[in-house]
């Protein structure tokens, strides 16, 4: 399409006359209509308050499709610094909500159209698995958008520290540890409390306190440090909550997730883990 059928189109699509994009940009009518009939071309002084009137970028206005990663990364530094702080983690999400859109797009036709209010469904997931790596994508009450790109070796090194990995996962299994982290997400970072003030409050008894609090160490949620009072020593803990822990748990409700799925395809044959 045309700059001057561009034009045209977008001035229709905004509702706007002629006459009305020429009073806003201190122009005559008959200006912009020989802009929309290719007789004539704006001033350059005018094209960037074109644009803006007609509510899209001069890439766009010209139907420029050549876009290097430097000018990409420059208007979403400028738009994420125009966001205010409430508005920035929703604006982030829907541009990765654009680049799922975008994935998926070179597996179909590049003009498949999808519903407008898809990110705003706050039921189905999404995700995009093939032999490059993977993407998943929730829209629940805890939303979120992860990709997972293939490195040569494979996704075997994820669980190369295997010691480490138990250690995780029997600390969450042990008895109380999740109530006790709980408690402890639940409060400032730093909070500094004894380890009865936390049983107390999670109906932990004396025989397993210290139990929980070695594996609340292991999951990084505190960190103890021992003090003298009145020649006793006394161990307080400080609340060091992990947002890495938090992540685990979000990404731990997909794996009940059997719902619909706005966006999925599932390419992939390779396995996960290369063979050594």
């Amino acid at each position: 399409m045309s700059f001057s059928q561009n034009v045209k189109r977008l001035r229709t699509e905004r509702n706007l006359t002629q006459e009305q994009l020429a009073e806003a940009l201190g122009v005559s009518a008959q200006a912009v209509s020989k802009w929309e009939t290719s007789e004539t071309y704006p001033d350059g002084s005018l094209l960037v308050p074109l644009a803006q009137r007609l509510g899209v970028s001069l890439d766009e206005l010209f139907e420029n499709r050549l876009v290097s990663m430097r000018d990409l990364s420059l208007r979403i530094a400028e738009l994420l610094k125009s966001a205010s702080g409430e508005e920035k983690f929703s604006l982030i999400r829907d541009l990765c909500w654009q680049v799922e859109k975008g994935l998926f797009n070179r597996l179909m036709p590049i003009d498949m159209t999808y519903d407008p209010k898809e990110a705003e469904n706050k039921e189905n997931s999404s995700y995009i698995l093939d032999d490059h790596g993977f993407t998943l994508v929730s829209n629940s009450d805890t939303p979120f958008f992860a990709v997972f790109p293939q490195t040569k070796e494979g996704y075997k090194g994820c669980v190369s520290e295997q010691d480490r990995l138990r250690d995780i996962f029997e600390a969450l299994a042990y008895p109380k540890v999740l109530e006790a982290v709980s408690y402890l997400f639940g409060h400032d970072c730093g909070y500094v409390f004894e380890a009865a003030v936390l049983a107390k409050a999670c109906d932990i008894s004396e025989e397993e306190t210290l139990e929980v609090m070695e594996r609340l160490c292991t999951l990084g949620m505190v960190y103890p440090r021992g003090l003298f009072v009145n020649g006793k020593e006394r161990v307080l803990f400080k609340n060091t909550p992990s947002h890495k822990l938090l992540a685990l748990f979000i990404l731990g409700r997909e794996f009940c997730y059997n719902g619909h799925y706005v966006l999925q395809t599932h390419q992939r044959n390779a396995p996960f883990f290369k063979q050594s």
